[in-house]
């Protein structure tokens, strides 16, 4: 083969990799940076696609932060989506982002107000139709993430929405001291805590009152 042809495909292997590179700062960029407006500024919520998930006016979809509701076909589904419908469709809305701006799917995160007074998240624990949902041990120290804790004992201890539901309690529930999730004993996923990392709950109540969130596998 010719030097030319050579330090062509050199080249065009050279503008391969720069593209490739180009494309994976722009996905991080857009996960962690965000191309959207400004926090604090105002968007119209034109869907409620479910009990934690809106579309803005121009496409976005936004989910709401700290939270997540029931699943199409369970309990509280359709509860959960007519509530947030009844607070936000139509309503001029203001988003407070937290550190990640998006998630993997490309979806807007963030606490959602209306009327700058009516936070929505909180409205949802409220009303005992969804779960709080953590990713790190430190959003506690959060002031909204603190709110939405509150919002969760007040819904557990009045037993409205899914805490009133009739269900097979466990006689103990296990989480690891690394995860911020709890599981039926039997639960694949408590099967692969190690010993010395395992949390013993003599109830449900005393997990979600730390802030741990049930998990999806065994629904307890």
């Amino acid at each position: 083969m010719s030097n030319p042809q050579k330090k062509r495909r050199t080249y065009k292997k050279a503008l391969i990799m720069l593209v490739a590179i180009f494309l994976i700062l722009i996905f991080r960029l857009v996960e962690y940076i965000g191309y959207d407006k400004a926090p604090g500024d105002r968007f119209v919520i034109m869907r409620v696609i479910d009990g934690d998930t809106v579309e803005l006016a121009g496409g976005d979809r936004l989910r709401l932060l700290g939270i997540d509701t029931p699943e199409k076909g369970e309990l509280y589904y359709d509860s959960a989506a007519m509530f947030l419908e009844s607070l936000v469709l139509g309503q001029k809305s203001r988003i407070e982002y937290a550190d990640k701006r998006r998630d993997r799917y490309g979806r807007l995160l963030g606490f959602v107000y209306v009327e700058d007074t009516i936070f929505v998240n909180r409205r949802i624990l409220s009303a005992g139709l969804g779960y709080l949902y953590l990713v790190k041990d430190q959003e506690l120290s959060r002031p909204r993430f603190k709110e939405l804790l509150v919002a969760q004992r007040q819904a557990v201890g009045s037993k409205i929405g899914l805490w009133g539901i009739d269900r097979d309690y466990e006689d103990r529930y296990i989480a690891s001291k690394l995860s911020l999730r709890f599981h039926r004993p039997g639960c694949s996923s408590a099967s692969r805590i190690k010993q010395s990392n395992i949390r013993t709950f003599e109830n449900m109540q005393e997990p979600l009152y730390e802030g741990l969130s049930p998990c999806r596998i065994c629904r307890p």
